[in-house]
């Protein structure tokens, strides 16, 4: 996973963990909705500072512990990750984002089939979980199990067409099984959703490249 789609995963990951919370009272409310506003604005060591004091007040608070795990994932801190966003489902065992975002750290911790274990165990959980999907794929893509990716990427698609991030990936794994004329589709849906997409261009140049189409390949890089 190159940086700029860590860097959209990781703003998925917050989005959905947002949607997901379950903040108790008021004041819980109160505390963390600030917190996340901090952490989607990217003020990370002030929502991390925030979430420490949510677990002052509760030690076992399921959306400060994952939360703060999603901060580790995000400073690159894998293990801790996994451990506080443990904790997290210790408490509330049908947290699907917490799963989701477990496997993101067991990925960087290439720790692969695991990652797929626990976004099925989010998908188990909330089945129209298109992000969840989408990371599946990601992961299986790693072991190369590259037909198994690119389903998991048409079930991220079919629940969420808009999904350029998914098209995308759809697209390498299908450049990956030498399928050039499908993996330009793909690539051409994602440009089509989100039209300043340079990866999705450049790999794109790349199976035209493949094709031997080099006129139309040099236009992509362009």
């Amino acid at each position: 996973m190159n940086s700029a789609e860590k860097r959209r995963q990781q703003k998925l990951a917050i989005e959905a963990a947002s949607r997901s919370t379950n903040q108790g009272s008021i004041a819980g409310h109160q505390t963390l909705s600030l917190a996340m506003q901090h952490h989607s604005a990217g003020r990370l060591f002030e929502a991390e500072g925030i979430y420490q004091q949510r677990l002052q007040a509760d030690p076992n608070q399921p959306d400060a512990l994952h939360l703060l795990g999603l901060i580790a994932y995000q400073f690159g801190k894998n293990d801790t990750a996994a451990d506080l966003i443990d904790q997290a489902l210790a408490t509330r065992p049908d947290y699907a984002e917490a799963y989701s975002n477990r496997g993101l750290a067991l990925q960087e911790l290439n720790q692969l089939e695991d990652a797929v274990a626990s976004y099925d165990k989010a998908i188990g959980i909330k089945p129209n979980y298109a992000e969840a999907y989408c990371n599946r794929g990601t992961a299986l893509q790693a072991l190369k199990q590259l037909n198994e990716a690119v389903a998991s990427y048409d079930k991220a698609i079919g629940i969420k067409p808009d999904y350029a991030e998914a098209c995308y990936n759809r697209g390498n794994a299908l450049q990956e099984l030498k399928r050039l004329g499908e993996a330009i589709s793909s690539y051409d849906r994602a440009i089509s959703i989100k039209s300043d997409y340079h990866e999705a261009y450049y790999n794109r140049g790349n199976a035209l490249q493949g094709l031997e189409q080099l006129d139309e390949s040099i236009a992509c890089y362009d």
